[in-house]
């Protein structure tokens, strides 16, 4: 037996002579012996570690018996594996200490000695398959967690490529679509221009125009948002005041807001940096965020934009836009999957489960962070946060509109 195999033996025994043979037969054997000859002896011993397995004589000096001891040393947690000795045919110790857990007994008979090695290496083959199976079982837990993830792995990419093709085919759809209304867009824009270039400006009926004007942008604008999450266009980067976005996204969405009974407030720092970002799409995050709020507020609410300072990782100086409104909020088995592409609570034709996707992606393209917290019957945040002007989003930016 190699010497970083050898198994240490810890002989609790008051008996010298005893202890002399039972070490001389279990050295004989290939094993190390320790003898102790006191339970405070046999305690430290084992408190220091490195015993494999317990010889313990069930008679020692004093009040405590070996049985008395071994209960002790349970209680203690240092358990292992034990071998009760004893001069006496005694069944009822031997019952009450194989149920204590001692794993063996040997009766102090004249051949006990010649019993006693193969009693231990019994016991100790036990134990190295007891923990080779419970070193099996982990490895077979391991394996099981192991698959598990490839399995989640596997399901999320099944789920983007299928999302993928989805948006494949939408794309080609949608385009086809934005050609078709277009068109007339055009025309009526065009029109629009004319009527307003012979209406004086202090005539009354220029605003009303005017205001149509702006809705039939609005529209050739809106058209493109499906476009945009399918495939990467030509993004116009630039210096964004967000709070002037804030501001002409509410002016924009008001006449909606209003028939909802939506009550809406506008929270700005004035200290609030400008940021580098694509002026277009985010007006199409807060268009986005400020329709699905109204839609949470069914019987009316209160709808609260707040823009501040704030700081993404690094440290990065940042900007925070906080959506809030009173609505209905998300259930919590749903906030995780509210940003997935074609998610959606709402009733059938009434969402395509894509706005939070795309603002989502909008935010992360700008390299900021996109979170929601949310409680049912209470309302729901929607906080983003974008790193203020610098090169770290629009490197980024920039080096998608070249693709």
């Amino acid at each position: 037996m190699s010497a970083a195999l050898v198994e240490t033996i810890l002989l609790l025994e008051d008996d010298p002579g005893v202890a002399r043979l039972q070490r001389l037969r279990l050295e004989r054997a290939g094993y190390a012996v320790v003898a102790t000859a006191t339970p405070t002896d046999g305690m430290e011993c084992l408190r220091q570690g490195g015993i494999d397995l317990l010889v313990l004589d069930n008679r020692l000096a004093g009040s405590e018996d070996g049985l008395s001891f071994y209960v002790r040393l349970k209680a203690n947690g240092l358990d292992l594996p034990t071998i009760l000795v004893t001069g006496y045919s005694d069944d009822a110790t031997v019952i009450s200490a194989l149920r204590a857990g001692v794993r063996d007994y040997v009766f102090k008979s004249v051949e006990y000695l010649d019993y006693l090695p193969e009693a231990v290496r019994r016991i100790l083959d036990q134990e190295r398959t007891k923990r080779a199976l419970a070193e099996t079982a982990r490895e077979r837990e391991q394996a099981l967690r192991d698959l598990q993830d490839k399995t989640d792995e596997l399901r999320s990419t099944t789920q983007q490529l299928w999302q993928a093709a989805r948006l494949a085919g939408i794309g080609e759809l949608a385009a086809s679509i934005a050609h078709e209304l277009n068109n007339p867009l055009a025309t009526v824009s065009l029109r629009l221009e004319g009527v307003l270039a012979r209406t004086p400006t202090d005539d009354p009926r220029r605003r009303p125009l005017e205001i149509v004007e702006q809705e039939v942008e609005r529209m050739a604008k809106l058209v493109g948002n499906l476009l945009n999450f399918s495939r990467a266009g030509r993004e116009q980067v630039s210096t964004v005041h967000v709070s002037d976005e804030v501001r002409k996204t509410i002016e924009l969405t008001e006449p909606h807001l209003r028939r909802l009974r939506v009550e809406v407030a506008h929270e700005s720092a004035p200290d609030v940096p400008s940021i580098i970002a694509d002026r277009q799409q985010l007006r199409q995050v807060l268009l986005n965020l400020i329709t699905n709020a109204g839609d949470a507020m069914p019987k009316g609410g209160r709808l609260t934009l707040r823009v501040r300072r704030g700081e993404l990782p690094g440290p990065r100086p940042a900007i925070v836009i906080e959506v809030t409104d009173t609505g209905v909020g998300i259930p919590t088995e749903h906030l995780a999957r509210v940003t997935d592409p074609f998610f959606t609570t709402k009733e059938e034709g009434k969402g395509t489960g894509l706005g939070l996707a795309i603002c989502k992606r909008i935010v992360v393209e700008h390299r900021g962070t996109f979170e929601i917290d949310s409680v049912v019957n209470q309302g729901t945040t929607v906080r983003i946060t974008l790193p203020v002007t610098n090169e770290t989003n629009v490197n980024g930016l920039r080096g998608r509109s070249r693709e």
